[in-house]
């Protein structure tokens, strides 16, 4: 029986992102993101501004919305964190506003993303887990 985890999703992957990172992330300012958890999820994937404010916000910023989408190349070992390695930022012409998630990713309905440049790419996916036995 398949894991929770391992489900086929039917929606696009997004990351919900706070404020200014979102942004930074998006226009391609900011391409690595220390994170306290791993991810396997690599792909494209959505990039949601969420609700929450930066403590060093001082800027008004679009917020519960889908800012565009970004590939997610990499997650490394960074200390006693986890740096996710970004590329390809793409940015949507009109934010679409949306409901985040704390899970990495979580999933939008494609109706959403109709008519952006997320419907001309093929959604990430979870990497397999390392295998323990050896070949």
């Amino acid at each position: 029986m398949p894991r929770a985890e391992e489900k086929k999703h039917s929606g696009f992957p997004a990351i919900s992102l706070r404020q200014p990172n979102a942004d930074r992330i998006i226009r391609g300012k900011k391409r690595r993101d220390r994170r306290s958890r791993p991810t396997r999820f690599r792909g494209w994937l959505l990039v949601h501004a969420s609700l929450a404010k930066s403590a060093d916000e001082s800027t008004d910023r679009e917020r519960g919305k889908l800012l565009g989408l970004v590939q997610l190349e990499d997650c490394v070992k960074d200390g006693d964190g986890w740096t996710y390695v970004w590329k390809s930022p793409r940015r949507f012409r009109t934010a679409i506003a949306c409901r985040g998630h704390y899970s990495i990713p979580f999933y939008v309905p494609g109706k959403l993303v109709r008519g952006t440049p997320a419907e001309k790419v093929t959604p990430g996916a979870l990497a397999p887990k390392a295998s323990s036995r050896g070949a």
